[in-house]
């Protein structure tokens, strides 16, 4: 199967669970007491990741700092930053602390994302299929 299909599928894999995760119903606050340490979470789990994922360019010897990127740190700044949008969602809150830690997901999300891409593009270019 080409290098491709695989991120096509596993992108439309991703979608699909997001899709399934937001069609839950709305039972109580019973996971909003996570959303402040998830939001602190993910944007530093992206910077990093985003540092690390820079990093493997410039080293010798790449393949355990991938490994420690794509199995650790990218998903969990994007997973942490998912996670606190998905424990807000459909709800309307005015407080200034709720859209911080709203912004803060997106950030560590976009961060995540532009760390993959950095690390898949290292991959094709430098990784024998």
């Amino acid at each position: 199967m080409p290098l491709w299909l695989k991120i096509i599928l596993s992108y439309t894999l991703v979608a699909i669970v997001l899709w399934f995760m937001w069609r839950l119903p709305q039972r109580d606050d019973r996971y909003v007491d996570w959303a402040p340490m998830l939001a602190l979470i993910s944007p530093w789990a992206g910077l990093i990741s985003l540092a690390g994922s820079i990093v493997i360019w410039l080293i010798a010897q790449p393949e355990y700092l991938i490994g420690a990127l794509m199995w650790g740190l990218e998903p969990i700044a994007i997973g942490t930053g998912i996670l606190v949008m998905w424990i807000y969602r459909r709800r309307e809150y005015a407080e200034e602390t709720v859209r911080n830690q709203l912004l803060q997901a997106r950030v560590g999300i976009g961060l995540g994302a532009v760390a993959v891409g950095v690390t898949y593009c290292f991959m094709l270019m430098h990784i024998a299929p």
